[in-house]
Parts: C-alpha cells; sequence; structure tokens
C-alpha cells in the first residue's frame, strides 16, 4: 500500500485568484481510509474513492477532495518561496499505515513576471527558459530516453543538460545521470549513451525532478543534483568510501555532502578548523558551496588550488561541535588523486565553463496553463542568477547561492531555449537601415530585416540598435550571439572595451565589415578589411569547417577583403578567381591587388569566439546553411 502521486487542479494556485481546488491522489493497494491532515490543528479531510477522481470512475484508486483556498494559503508566507506546506497524507488499512506524505502546493504570486507562451503544436510549447511537452505514454514507462528523443524532433542539439520535470508530483527521488563523458582524471569511464537519448553529441547529462515543488534552479539541491556529473566517482582510499558522495570530512561541507552507509546523501553543517596540532568542528549555518575539489573535478579549478583535506577515520562518527584530533583523520591531498587516477584532461585551462540546460516539463493530458508556464519558467531562470536568493525546499528555508557564485564566479548556467541575438546597427551606414532615412524603426522595411526577422522565426529574441546608441558592457552581456552590422562610424574606447570583455568572457560575435573607411572595431581585434570587392564577387572558396558544412556559392553584394589577421584566426571563404580586391577603388586590378581574396574567417578569443566577414548584404539571403552553422557554432562549448 502506497501513494504514487498526487495532483492539484490547477496545477497552480493563483495567490490573486483565490479559488477551491481539487486534489487527487493514485494509490496502490486497498487502503481503507486516505486522509489529509491541514495544518490547522484538528483540521482532517477524508479523500474518497467515488468516482470524483481523475477518470471519474468510483474503484480507479484515485482518492480525492476539494481544499478551500484558505487551506491552501494556511500560514503562507514569502520565505515559502511559493511553495507552501498544505498537510500530511496519510493511507491506512487496518493497522497497517503509510505515510505520513508531505503535500505542497505551487502558489503564484504577483511578483512572478508574465511570459510569452509560443505553440508549436498541440504537444509541444515553450517559453524563454522552459519547454512542455505532452506525452501521455511516458507515465507509463518513464522514459526519459524517449522523452528527450521527442525533444530533439524539435529542438536543435545544442544543450548540455537536459531537465525533466514531471507535471504532477510523483513520491520518487530527483537524480541525476550522465549520457556521456570525454574527461579523463576524474575516476569515471569514458562513454557515450547519447544515441538513446535523441543527442548527435553535445548532451552530457540529466536531472530528473519527480516532485515539481522540489525545482529551483537556484536551489542546493539543483547544483548537488547537477554536480554529480563529476563528483565523486574518485575510488581513490580514503574518499571512495563516501561514493557517490564524500566520506566523512571537511569535504562534506561541499555541496554535495557526504554518504551514510547504503550512498543515502546528507548534508554537514560544519567547517574543520585547525585548533594548534588539532581541529575543532564548528557549526557553518551559510550557504553551501562546491569545494576546490569539487571545482577541481568540475575543470574549473586548477590542481595547484586545491587544498589538502581530511577524512575522519571512523565513519560512523556522528557530527557534533568540538575538538577533534588529529589522529582521528586521514589526510588526502590532490597529488594523491592524480597519481592514482590520473590529471584532468581537459583541465582548467581548457575545460568547458558556461553550460547550455534545457528544462521540460512533460504533461500528460494536455499543454500546461500560461500560469503553469509562467511559474516554471521562472524557477528554471533562476538557475541563472548572479546574487544570492531566498530559497524553499521542503521545509528547509534560507537563503541559497546559485551556480554562479557556488563556483566562485568560474561557471555560468544558461538556462534559455532559444537564442538572444543583438544587431548592433548603431554604426551603419546603410548597408543595414537603408532605405530607412530618418529615426531607426526595425518593425518597417529595411534591408537587415529579412535576416532578422528569419532568426526571429526560428524562435530567437532579436533585438536591432537604432543608431546612435552607445555599446556598454551591460548591453552586451544580457545577448548570446552580437551580429555587428557594417562599421562606419567610430566606436569610443569604452565601447571597444566593452565588446573585447563581452567575447573574451563567452560571448560570440558575428562581425560584419564593409568597404569604407578603417573600422576600429575589427581592428581592435587584430582583423583588418580594405579596399572594394571587385569581378564577379562570389564567395565560393570554402575551407572545410562546421561553419561551412553544406554551403553553397553566394553572392557577394561588394564589400571589403580581409587583409590581415591575428595568427589565431582561420580563413573560411575566399571570392573567386574572377574577383579581385580594389585597394585603390579605381575599378580595375592592378599590380599587387590579390584576386580571389578572402573574406570569410572565424577565430576564438578568450572563451568566445568572432565570425567575420567584408559584406554584411551577403547574410540577408535567407534561409541559408551559413546563417544556421554561424548561429551554432558561435554557442558551441
Amino acid at each position: 500500500m502506497k501513494a504514487v502521486y498526487y495532483r492539484f487542479t490547477p496545477g497552480v494556485f493563483d495567490q490573486s485568484q483565490p479559488q477551491t481546488v481539487l486534489l487527487e491522489v493514485k494509490v496502490e493497494g486497498t487502503p481503507t481510509s486516505v486522509t489529509l491532515e491541514l495544518q490547522s490543528p484538528g483540521s482532517v479531510l477524508t479523500l474518497k474513492d467515488d468516482g470524483t477522481g481523475g477518470d471519474k470512475q468510483a474503484g480507479d484508486k484515485i482518492f480525492s477532495v476539494k481544499l478551500q483556498a484558505a487551506d491552501v494559503l494556511k500560514n503562507f508566507t514569502p520565505d515559502d518561496v511559493n511553495r507552501n506546506f498544505v498537510g500530511e497524507l496519510v493511507l491506512k488499512q487496518g493497522n497497517d499505515q503509510a505515510g505520513p506524505y508531505h503535500i505542497f502546493a505551487d502558489i503564484l504570486t504577483p511578483d512572478i513576471p508574465p511570459v510569452q507562451v509560443k505553440q508549436i503544436s498541440n504537444t509541444v510549447q515553450y517559453t524563454e527558459h522552459l519547454v512542455n511537452m505532452v506525452d501521455q505514454g511516458f507515465f507509463n514507462n518513464f522514459s526519459i530516453a524517449a522523452l528527450t528523443t521527442k525533444f530533439y524532433q524539435t529542438f536543435d542539439d545544442s544543450y548540455d543538460f537536459i531537465n525533466v520535470i514531471y507535471e504532477f508530483p510523483h513520491f520518487e527521488n530527483r537524480h541525476h545521470f550522465g549520457t556521456r563523458n570525454s574527461i579523463k582524471g576524474i575516476g569515471i569511464q569514458q562513454f557515450d549513451q547519447n544515441a538513446m537519448h535523441g543527442s548527435a553529441g553535445r548532451l552530457i547529462g540529466c536531472t530528473v525532478f519527480p516532485i515539481p515543488s522540489m525545482f529551483d534552479g537556484a536551489s542546493r539541491s539543483y547544483q548537488h543534483e547537477l554536480g554529480h556529473q563529476w563528483v565523486n566517482f574518485l575510488n581513490v582510499a580514503p574518499l571512495s568510501s563516501g561514493i557517490p558522495h564524500y566520506p566523512l570530512s571537511d569535504l562534506a561541507a561541499c555541496i554535495m555532502g557526504w554518504s551514510k552507509a547504503g550512498g543515502q546523501g546528507l548534508t554537514f553543517d560544519f567547517q574543520l578548523k585547525p585548533a594548534g596540532n588539532d581541529f575543532q568542528l564548528v557549526a557553518d549555518p551559510n550557504p553551501k558551496v562546491y569545494s576546490d575539489l569539487s571545482l577541481y573535478l568540475m575543470g574549473l579549478l586548477p590542481a595547484n588550488q586545491v587544498k589538502d583535506h581530511f577524512v575522519f577515520k571512523n565513519q560512523d562518527k556522528t557530527p557534533a561541535p568540538g575538538p577533534v584530533l588529529a589522529s582521528e583523520l586521514t589526510k588526502v591531498s590532490i597529488n594523491q588523486i592524480v597519481q592514482a587516477l590520473g590529471a584532468r584532461v581537459p583541465d582548467a585551462s581548457k575545460s568547458q565553463k558556461k553550460f547550455r540546460v534545457a528544462t521540460i516539463i512533460v504533461s500528460r493530458d494536455g499543454l500546461l496553463s500560461e500560469k503553469m508556464m509562467r511559474f516554471y519558467d521562472r524557477f528554471s531562470a533562476r538557475a541563472e542568477e548572479t546574487k544570492s536568493v531566498p530559497y524553499s525546499d521542503g521545509f528547509s528555508k534560507g537563503e541559497t547561492k546559485p551556480f554562479y557564485l557556488t563556483t566562485q564566479q568560474l561557471g555560468r548556467l544558461d538556462t534559455r531555449i532559444k537564442r538572444r541575438i543583438l544587431v548592433d546597427s548603431s554604426r551603419d551606414g546603410g548597408a543595414w537601415w537603408f532605405p530607412q532615412t530618418g529615426p531607426f524603426d526595425p518593425a518597417a522595411k529595411h534591408q537587415g530585416k529579412a535576416l532578422a526577422d528569419h532568426l526571429r522565426s526560428l524562435g530567437h529574441k532579436v533585438d536591432e540598435l537604432p543608431r546612435p546608441t552607445t555599446i556598454t558592457a551591460k548591453l552586451l552581456a544580457s545577448y548570446d550571439i552580437v551580429i555587428r552590422a557594417a562599421g562606419i562610424g567610430n566606436y569610443g574606447q569604452a565601447e571597444l572595451t566593452a565588446y573585447q570583455d563581452y567575447v573574451k568572457q563567452g560571448g560570440g560575435l558575428l562581425l560584419l565589415a564593409e568597404s569604407g573607411p578603417p573600422d576600429k572595431l575589427a581592428l581592435s581585434f587584430g582583423l583588418k578589411f580594405e579596399g572594394r570587392t571587385a569581378g564577379n564577387n562570389l564567395l565560393s572558396n570554402f575551407t572545410p569547417h562546421p561553419i561551412t558544412q553544406g554551403v553553397g556559392q553566394l553572392a557577394y553584394k561588394v564589400g571589403g577583403g580581409l587583409t590581415s589577421a591575428p595568427a589565431g584566426a582561420q580563413v573560411l571563404g575566399k571570392l573567386s578567381g574572377l574577383s579581385f580586391l580594389d585597394l585603390n577603388n579605381n575599378g580595375v586590378k592592378d599590380a599587387g591587388e590579390p584576386a580571389g581574396p578572402p573574406v570569410l574567417g572565424a577565430m576564438q578569443h578568450g572563451q568566445g569566439r568572432i565570425v567575420f566577414c567584408g559584406d554584411t548584404n551577403l547574410w540577408q539571403t535567407v534561409p541559408q546553411p551559413l546563417t544556421k552553422n554561424v548561429v551554432k557554432w558561435l554557442t558551441d562549448p
């Protein structure tokens, strides 16, 4: 006898529109009573299997009862962070009892902003941070692989992680599993199960949340599950005794916690601090963060920044504040780990630091309401927070640090389903905004509208900057990709620095030039475009690269040619031999003016990437493989 799941209708309770709600509980076995003890003392509701449940049939083992708004909102306060404890569910049969099961309700408050829901089909819709897929069969077999395979039939293979949330709570533990590992030196074999999950290669892991009220992108538990992609597979004594967490040790203070017998994960709210030749176990109520060893395993910290750690010899010890003898501890160093497993490859200088996360909430009977999409979009987006925020996880409450802070600002999570793209046409001389002559109107006809609208049709959010606009670091930081259209007007030094920092920190830049005066932005990256292309102006000679895959010849609408680039830049496209670069603009090929000049290329810059081209108008012929390839390459890890 047990409760399988419970379900509220409506799925989220709107605080601004109080109403009665239906609570349904699916059970296994034959309980003689199913009751819900509310927070109010003595308030006990009886659930009945009388045909008012989900299948509308008596005896379907779906027990139900209606709750008043006051029952759902009882004792609800802001520090509950939109999840309120409603009561305890108990199943009884004679002297046998199952439960209590803790029942929480999702509360939609006015501070959660509205979202734009885009419906793709009768079974798929999405917001900026959330995908909803209808899949009745999922609730029979709970196949994550089948669900993600369906996901990739609609969305690009451009996510590192996928979260799966059940529409209504099933009484199961949240968990994480890897789908691929290409890392050496962290104690786990290399493997690749992406084919069975529908990914062509990028996906590395999935986290499953059977109880949706436990899903919060900023919470410790969310990050704990994510951390299991890398931690702890260290089959190295004395750390091996803690697998899949850490053993009882100073490492247990990490967000990953420690393992009780059987692998149960527990928190360790202490710090082990030196006290003379011994140590002191000191209570630590601060929000959890990843340890230096965890950050090393994640590829965020070099080995030489991992200090020595100490493991209790007695793993049955009950942690309590007080003195700890050095003789009770075993020291473990990063050198021991490296000697046993080899160095991490790739190391912190080359490893991925920013991860894309797609969150799917799978529903059974139809697409979710705008209110549910709004609610779970918010909790998905919280993974991107850069400051501490309040959280509520079951009965635990307090402040939590998001991934950006728990990784010492070394890692980032990007939960957006589609890309945010900025078109910087603030220095355009007409290649983008022509024939407009007054204040720029993105909705009115202009040459760049075809490309911008094409990207919008793919679901990306596209903003176009009017002239004049000052470029700032804050402005650029909100976007995954910046398309800099033409480059006639000059940028100030602060604007150039903002662009430099944006790309260094992982941004993607499609830098489009034109024929004309020197382009200061291109020059700041070591790229020099000169002259004016002439002849048949066909971009037809390509170097094999993900950007040029499937690309045929394109009309180069007269632009500049690349005459200088940094050593790390790769030329990917040249004009045909019947084209040349007219450096003195006299319309004639003079001695020293190159035939088939280079005009397209790509380069790394810090953690970011740049694709550069000497013509803006070429990109306004859409759709074309070049555009799709560039968007993907600029945002790949």
